[in-house]
């Protein structure tokens, strides 16, 4: 996975599960809903210095189809990460590290890592806060009291109260739960109004897709010229080649990418789409095509493609079930873990219903104590910005 695919999965998950813990705060306790408050506040804006570790999960009727396992580690300017992905598209790791404000990266699966020089430590425009933004800036200031002042409104006059599930070492842990009959109005209003959104926005409903786009190309240019093109310079035109794979093929690189500027190969394609009027035309790698005229077509045929779009699991509607949501603060105020499992039933083009389940939970140690060490590369060979 890519990292704005990997970004865009965290995103929505998180984004997602901030929303459901919303309606959950609602049935919370004004000292619990405000020690939860709180501790989130101190580790988003506050807090420096610390040690996490979480994943994220995305069940679709009952199998998961995505999750991403994070370790991350901050010690003011100087950050760790380390995140596993596993989603149908396959496994994807990789590790990142920001040390005395020289960043160095590397996918687990490839020979080669980069670093990038940003500054010193000290430099502002480093993050000095698990948000990255500046606590001093006024701007900051009046988001934060607006999304406060935004959740206190969810809250309301529901006082239910969080159920204290037990103290220990200074940690007190509270557990709630609802039900769909519990939810406020406000929230399914909101879900139905951001899948409806989100499937409008859906570009797959009219497109072409192509199964893979290097390897149909590369198809296009043998067949066309007449020539077979190594597959050692095939693997790294699909997949980024190194320093000694451009050194190599060059030349080759750059007549292939004359004919393909050159021709049109891609036209045919969208031509039958127009021809059409709507639907997808999927193009496989050897140049050949099928249609399907919806997308739920599509991913009949190839649940693969999912993996690439995951709006499409919210459907046309989207109306949240069930919540359950546990957490841990200590003495100092601090959030020690969360865990928040939340339930939806969505509703398909056809007007079928499934389940999604996103879920997640972090574990956070370390409070002032964490220190990060340089990263360790292998025998991978550096590449430069």
């Amino acid at each position: 996975m890519n990292t704005k695919r990997k970004r865009l999965l965290i995103c929505l998950v998180a984004g997602v599960l901030i929303l459901a813990v919303s309606a959950t705060a609602a049935f919370g306790s004004v000292n619990g809903y405000t020690k939860y408050k709180e501790a989130l506040k101190s580790l988003a804006l506050k807090t420096d210095n610390f040690t996490a570790s979480g994943i994220l999960q995305v069940r679709y009727d009952d199998k998961e189809v995505a999750s991403v396992q994070e370790n991350f580690a901050m010690d003011g300017q100087n950050i760790a990460s380390h995140s596993l992905t596993k989603d149908e598209t396959g496994r994807h790791e990789s590790y990142d590290t920001l040390l005395d404000g020289v960043r160095t990266s590397f996918n687990a699966d490839e020979s080669t890592y980069y670093q990038v020089k940003y500054g010193t430590t000290g430099d502002t425009t480093l993050a000095s806060n698990l948000l990255g933004v500046d606590t001093d800036d006024e701007m900051t200031n009046r988001l934060v009291n607006f999304a406060e002042i935004a959740a206190d409104t969810v809250v309301g006059e529901l006082k239910n109260n969080f159920v204290q599930v037990g103290s220990e070492n200074g940690v007190d842990h509270y557990q709630v739960e609802i039900a769909q009959n519990q939810v406020p109005s406000l929230i399914n209003a909101g879900l139905s109004l951001a899948a409806y959104t989100m499937n409008q926005a859906n570009y797959y409903a009219n497109t072409v897709l192509f199964a893979d786009y290097s390897a149909t190309a590369l198809y296009h240019y043998e067949t066309t010229t007449g020539q077979t093109l190594p597959e050692e310079f095939k693997d790294g035109y699909s997949n980024g080649g190194d320093d000694a794979w451009y050194e190599t093929y060059s030349d080759l690189l750059d007549q292939v990418s004359e004919v393909l500027s050159q021709q049109t190969w891609e036209e045919q394609y969208y031509d039958i789409l127009e021809n059409k009027g709507t639907g997808i035309v999927y193009v496989l790698t050897d140049g050949s095509y099928d249609y399907y005229p919806a997308y739920q077509d599509l991913l009949a045929a190839h649940p693969e493609e999912r993996g690439d779009s995951l709006e499409s699991y919210v459907g046309q509607d989207l109306s949240l079930e069930k919540v359950l949501c546990t957490f841990g603060v200590d003495d100092q105020g601090r959030l020690t873990d969360n865990q928040v499992e939340v339930t939806f039933t969505t509703t398909d083009e056809a007007g079928g219903h499934h389940t999604l389940v996103l879920s997640g939970e972090v574990t956070l140690t370390g409070y002032g104590t964490t220190t990060i060490q340089p990263l360790d590369v292998g025998g991978r060979t550096l590449i430069t910005y």
